[in-house]
């Protein structure tokens, strides 16, 4: 036999590159393993080997990413290449319908996969790492999408080491590694999973949402320029298991031809192309009648039902024209009041048809708000009064509902906020829905409007609401408490969460709730457990100090449950929250929240409760002549403050001593974590500190002025605080901390009262000038917030001005906001007492 020809020495430097690009060097090559040598050397590398069955985006995106990480050399393979001889050190990731990955997850572990399901696996022959991830696909109008293997795509990435937890700024590690023997099966316990981006809220995407550039409708270049923060956030949502997206559409007389013609509409198309592309299903939510916060209604003239139906129709036409998926609309012409409901009724029919006609999919949101209640109909099940807000009930059957709450309360919660005492009627409704119409859960994970992060409140109790309450949507759901008649026993669809902004930790929030609708960990033993489990995506980049972090999450949640919801005092809970519980002291209080809290202590046909927040004892109150009814301050509201300001000046410390140990890729959530678990901390410290200088009832003058000095200090601390963080805010601070323009009815961005800490200096005002007038510092604008833009918004600012200059500000400042951003100390008010 003749003897095969031996390559000189001296020439296998020289080909061992060619053999690492590619070359087929034996059998396990062709079956997807990586071959390995002993006598192999070079540089460990990492090879990419993704499948055709990929979203577009996500083809593309993955190893873009790989290779900002790495400093191993990348290389990307086809899909059926075998992968070449490879140094131990290796990696190669393979996703799909790829040669390794089927080696590694062959078709027979795929079978019985539910849609949008996957596999994970890794193993390490001949020390190279071998990751591999294969799915299901999702069918829906646009046909097969392969979400399966792109929600095992981004599973393999965090197994490698990268997470996905502010939407617009990936934690990348120092290289890319995982242990051997990863192997996971899971699929979705909802197939209905999406973030609604509350963009009448002016938060970070609003302007690119509704096709402005930061310098507006105009700026086209500055439109384009924001264009890739879509991008990152479409990519957020597949690596937290998401699959749907949806906004609020803004239009205002200023800029009403833009917000209607084709430069907005094209720009629309091209948002909805990229989330296609991402593998994601896209919405717009379309008001039909509520004209509050510049929404873009669907109908703006009614009278008569057929022109009625026939401009509803046109827009909906235009909406589908832009690719959008599905369309969400809200009812009423704000959330306290309606019209007819006969004509509430032939809108969302009208409104439903037209989304059919285009399958498009069609939902209407159920909103908390009390005191509305239908005139021509009764509820079909109880034959009782029917809440307007489930006036859905008797629509056409293909309209989806999306049952609301709001703020961080769990259905289960005590809920004293627009006029509840709790939110099981709101339970018993999506019980009752379910099977009956297309049912999506539509929670908050922020709320904003002087709640939580504009104050700013770091606030997990959030998360850990969210996961709570679906938990106890499975547990119905298990029990059969799902569904009525032949409906009994239907699940629920899905989840679509309520978000509003991720600066200040909050997009832990979302980051957990939206992880939840994929599995709310119903197999825990505790709910403390299931948190845990849940809690673990969060943690996992802060490598030695996950463990701690969870447990310090845990025990934050904990107390903030104990002291913000259930107003416990010494583990105790108050006999009637009502202004017992410690979230009414801490959130903000602006003009209007306490116009709104006079109106809800008498009757009025107009508005019923518009009450949006906890009430509370005001600070004045204990100082007015006048009693109403309330907690008694020394010995039930003192005792909360003091104890919140104790236990989250606690856990702050406790937050800034884990800091050091986080590793550098991980130091700048953990550094979010720590300043906003401290700012929390201070503002309990200010407002205990201002109560006590109000109330001072007993106490010596100096004891009180101490008190103010300790409030003055925890403001000035907090100021400094705001400033470091807005340097680290993941899009420039003014876009979204500055008094400025932007397509919402508020002249300011989401964090302006942060940046400024407006509350805080409007409570300082309060207690040491005590001013009688609800519109002390207003900064809203009512008219424009209920009505939108028009001839009346001239009208007020004048009036504002005449007003103050005739001595009248504490009436007319009321109706409109200053012209220009407020200043602060306010008049010199550190001067004083």
């Amino acid at each position: 036999m003749r003897q095969a020809p031996t390559l000189p020495s001296v020439l296998v430097p020289l080909l061992l590159p060619l053999l690492l690009a590619g070359c087929d060097l034996g059998s396990s090559s062709r079956s997807g393993a990586a071959s390995t040598s002993a006598g192999l050397s070079g540089p460990p590398r990492v090879v990419l080997q993704l499948g055709a069955d990929l979203p577009a985006a996500v083809t593309s995106r993955v190893p873009a990413l790989v290779r900002q990480v790495e400093a191993r050399p990348v290389d990307v393979l086809a899909a059926n290449d075998p992968v070449p001889p490879l140094p131990a050190g290796s990696l190669v990731l393979s996703i799909g319908d790829a040669l390794t990955a089927r080696a590694i997850v062959p078709d027979a572990d795929l079978a019985g996969l539910p849609a949008e399901g996957f596999v994970l696996r890794s193993d390490a022959p001949g020390g190279v790492l071998r990751v591999a991830a294969r799915g299901a696909p999702r069918a829906d109008r646009l046909g097969s999408v392969e979400a399966g293997n792109a929600f095992g795509a981004y599973a393999a990435l965090e197994a490698l080491g990268v997470a996905f937890l502010h939407p617009l700024a990936p934690t990348l590690p120092p290289a890319l590694d995982a242990a051997p023997g990863l192997d996971e099966r899971t699929s979705p316990r909802w197939h209905e999973r999406g973030i609604h981006l509350h963009t009448m809220h002016p938060t970070e995407l609003n302007h690119m949402l509704q096709g402005w550039g930061p310098g507006g409708p105009a700026d086209a270049a500055g439109w384009r320029g924001l264009v890739p923060e879509w991008e990152l956030f479409c990519e957020w949502l597949l690596a937290n298991r998401q699959n749907s997206v949806e906004w609020v559409l803004l239009t205002a007389a200023s800029w009403e031809a833009f917000a209607d013609g084709a430069e907005r509409h094209a720009r629309l198309a091209e948002l909805v192309d990229i989330g296609h592309a991402w593998g994601l299903r896209v919405g717009a939510d379309a008001p039909l009648a509520l004209q509050q916060q510049h929404s873009w209604r669907l109908l703006r003239r009614t009278g008569d039902r057929a022109q009625e139906v026939a401009e509803i129709e046109g827009r909906v036409d235009w909406l589908a024209a832009a690719g959008f998926d599905f369309i969400t609309t809200e009812l009423g012409f704000s959330e306290f009041t309606h019209p007819d409901d006969t004509a509430m009724l032939a809108w969302l029919d009208a409104f439903t048809a037209r989304a059919a006609h285009h399958g498009l999919d069609a939902l209407t949101k159920a909103h908390i708000s009390q005191d509305q209640v239908c005139k021509s109909f009764v509820d079909p099940l109880t034959g009782g009064p029917l809440n307007f807000n489930f006036i859905s009930r008797l629509a056409d059957p293909r309209l989806g509902v999306m049952p609301h709450t709001v703020q961080h309360y769990a259905l289960d919660d005590p809920a004293p906020t627009y006029g509840n005492r709790d939110f099981d009627f709101m339970r018993r409704f999506l019980q009752e829905e379910a099977g009956a119409r297309k049912v999506v859960w539509f929670p908050e994970t922020a709320y904003w409007v002087s709640f939580d992060v504009d104050v700013p409140l770091f606030l997990p109790v959030y998360a850990d609401r969210r996961l709570h309450d679906l938990r106890l949507i499975a547990s119905d759901e298990d029990a059969g408490r799902t569904g009525r008649g032949a409906h009994a026993g239907a699940p629920i669809d899905g989840q679509m969460i309520f978000s509003s902004g991720w600066e200040w930790g909050y997009w832990l929030n979302d980051v957990v709730a939206a992880r939840a609708a994929w599995d709310p960990h119903v197999a825990a033993p505790t709910h403390e457990e299931a948190l845990r489990r849940a809690l673990a995506p969060v943690a996992r980049p802060f490598g030695a100090a996950a463990a701690d972090l969870v447990d310090l999450l845990v025990r934050t949640v904990d107390a903030q449950r104990a002291l913000l919801i259930e107003g416990r005092v010494g583990g105790v809970a108050p006999a009637d929250i009502e202004k017992r519980n410690g979230q009414a002291y801490l959130q903000g209080w602006e003009s209007w929240d306490e116009v709104f809290s006079t109106l809800a202590r008498v009757p009025n046909p107009w508005l019923g409760n518009a009450m949006t927040q906890p009430e509370k004892l005001g600070m004045l109150e204990m100082v007015s002549p006048v009693r109403l009814p309330g907690p008694d301050y020394p010995t039930e509201v003192a005792p909360l403050m003091a104890e919140m300001a104790a236990t989250f000046s606690a856990l702050a410390a406790d937050y800034e001593a884990l800091a050091p140990l986080a590793p550098t890729h991980a130091a700048p959530l953990m550094d979010e974590l720590a300043d906003a678990a401290r700012i929390t901390a201070l503002r309990a410290v200010q407002v205990h500190g201002l109560y006590d200088y109000v109330h001072g009832r007993g106490q010596p003058r100096a004891w009180g002025l101490a008190r103010l000095a300790e409030a003055r200090a925890a403001l000035d601390a907090a100021a400094v605080i705001v400033t470091r963080r807005e340097a680290a805010y993941r899009v420039p601070a003014d876009r979204i901390a500055a008094w400025a323009p932007n397509p919402t009815c508020y002249r300011f961005g989401y964090l302006w009262t942060a940046r400024s800490l407006f509350f805080w200096w409007r409570d300082e005002g309060k207690a040491v000038d005590r001013p009688w007038s609800p519109a002390y510092l207003n900064i809203i604008d009512p008219l424009d917030t209920a009505l939108g833009e028009g001839f009346w918004l001239p009208l007020a600012a004048a009036a504002r001005q005449v007003g103050q200059h005739l001595g009248a500000g504490a009436v007319t400042d009321l109706l409109a906001p200053p012209a220009s951003e407020p200043v602060f100390p306010q008049a010199g008010l550190r001067n004083r007492p």
